[in-house]
């Protein structure tokens, strides 16, 4: 979201070499009915060339095997939820992605000398229980470890801890999306999220995690003391959150707040639980993988960005680029993604890629360097919608029906919809639409939703949801809105019209 209306390894330069390879090839169609144009013409792709090192096999039966086994609801924590300021139990992972053969390590700290239990489980469909629990872990001695650290100066806060826990992630652990449920002797529970990662495997779509984002929302500990995120930080005159007390830098080394799920983590459980019941052949990472080179994109279809994912660094977006150049498909199923840019750092003791930062000023005199402060990205003159179609317009107040553009397009075939129907509260959190005025994509773009709502500050918005075909025949779809992942898979909001035009969606990228 913005900062004025806010709701409560390869070398850089080898891979921008290898990923950014022109595309050249045979001819696209056209997106269908109703395409409008937006400067250019499509030229057609050819796959860019692989990154070092031989990929493993795509397992396309894999989701579909891994989600007929038994689920379990126990990943869910109830009603003792431990909390930030009472520490009664908080933990963290040492790395937000681990791969396949690599070592989870948890830290964990709990209010008194007690043991505690660890119960892991993957997240999927799982027959509608939404995971299955892969190992339990019982009597792991626990302590209370060192408050959290503060820089008044930078607002960086650091959990100092030591690893309370490890496991080397076993094969028969596929990639996806994890949550280890942490429970004290007096039954207060609490979650810690990681992702299981296969950056060597092929498949048909890529599923990248938002974890930039969520350590920009996350302002452990909310204790109306120390606690900073790249909003707010806790006042202790007040013992409320302040927005002029945010952090210029957040750190992975400290647990989520509250529940210890990233904030607006039910948006990519939505999209898990839809994708995997359906069986589509998904290999997951994270931003920081693309970040640091560990994926290379043309092993792929699309790349899915299922949730939130707003904060982006330099590296992040060249691989973006890279891979929307070279005809890969990508999905932003939310909105307000690619808005601020940010820079990853290793953290003090030189693990890399533990510290966010992201000034939001402009003239901050330590955030200089190229490409140029961490400040939006369409104030460093790259306006997200070059490559998403569209960008961020405005917080939504409420939730407002979804209304269907170009109902006789292929996106909406099966639905039943016509043109002017709404989709009931799809509209919601944020919205994106397609600015004038702004560098648009070069290709051919299609509005396939166009609808009203209230911003947060009470005024009119209109928001848009777009398939664009860009000048090297990828397609790219952004929904434009937050709530479309929870009607694929949230049994709270679902909508199957917007999951069969998705699976409609899914089809065209597959065809790649």
């Amino acid at each position: 979201m913005s900062g004025q209306d806010v709701p409560p390894a390869r070398q850089h330069a080898r891979r921008r070499l290898v990923l950014g390879a022109a595309a050249a090839g045979a001819g696209f169609f056209l997106l269908g009915r109703g395409a409008e144009r937006a400067g250019g013409n499509p030229v057609g792709h050819a796959s860019g060339p692989s990154g070092p090192g031989l990929a493993l096999p795509s397992r396309p039966g894999l989701v579909a095997a891994e989600n007929a086994r038994a689920g379990s609801a126990g990943w869910r924590l109830g009603g003792k939820t431990a909390s930030d300021a009472a520490g009664q139990i908080k933990g963290f992972a040492t790395e937000a992605g681990i791969p396949v053969g690599g070592r989870l390590r948890l830290k964990v700290s709990v209010d008194r000398d007690q043991p505690f239990s660890i119960e892991v489980y993957r997240l999927g469909h799982y027959g509608g229980t939404g995971g299955r629990l892969v190992t339990r872990v019982e009597g792991v001695p626990g302590r209370r470890q060192e408050p959290p650290r503060l820089d008044k100066r930078t607002g960086l806060v650091v959990c100092d801890w030591d690893v309370s826990w490890e496991t080397e992630i076993p094969a028969d652990w596929p990639g996806g999306a994890y949550v280890a449920v942490l429970t004290n002797a007096d039954g207060f529970r609490n979650h810690v999220q990681f992702t299981v990662t296969e950056p060597d495997r092929e498949g048909d779509f890529l599923v990248v995690m938002p974890v930039t984002t969520y350590q920009a929302y996350n302002e452990y500990p909310v204790d109306g003391e120390t606690g900073r995120s790249l909003y707010y930080g806790q006042d202790p005159s007040t013992r409320k959150a302040k927005a002029k007390l945010k952090a210029k830098i957040v750190s992975f080394d400290r647990p989520y707040a509250g529940s210890g799920l990233p904030q607006l983590f039910d948006l990519d459980h939505g999209f898990i639980r839809w994708a995997e019941e359906r069986g589509y052949d998904l290999v997951y990472a994270t931003g920081l993988d693309l970040h640091a080179g560990r994926v290379d994109p043309f092993r792929h279809k699309a790349l899915v960005f299922p949730g939130h994912d707003e904060y982006w660094s330099q590296e992040m977006r060249d691989v973006l680029e890279a891979a929307a150049a070279g005809g890969v498909g990508l999905a932003f199923l939310t909105a307000n993604n690619v808005y601020w840019h940010v820079r990853v750092h290793a953290s003090a003791s030189g693990v890399p890629e533990r510290l966010v930062r992201c000034h939001k000023n402009a003239n901050s005199s330590s955030d200089r360097a190229a490409p140029g402060p961490t400040v939006r990205w369409r104030d460093l003159h790259r306006p997200e919608q070059e490559v998403l179609g569209v960008q961020y317009a405005s917080v939504v107040k409420g939730a407002h029906p979804l209304v269907v553009r170009e109902s006789g397009h292929w996106f909406w075939e099966g639905t039943g919809v016509r043109d002017g129907d709404a989709l009931p509260g799809l509209v919601w959190g944020e919205a994106d639409r397609r600015f004038g005025g702004t560098a648009s994509p070069r290709g051919e773009s299609v509005f396939v939703a166009e609808s009203n709502y209230t911003t947060s500050r009470g005024s009119s918005g209109t928001q848009q949801s777009v398939l664009h075909r860009n000048a090297s025949g990828g397609l790219v779809f952004t929904a434009g809105t937050f709530r479309w992942p929870q009607a694929l898979g949230d049994p709270r909001f679902p909508d199957p019209r917007a999951s069969r035009a998705t699976e409609n969606l899914f089809r065209r990228l597959l065809e790649r």
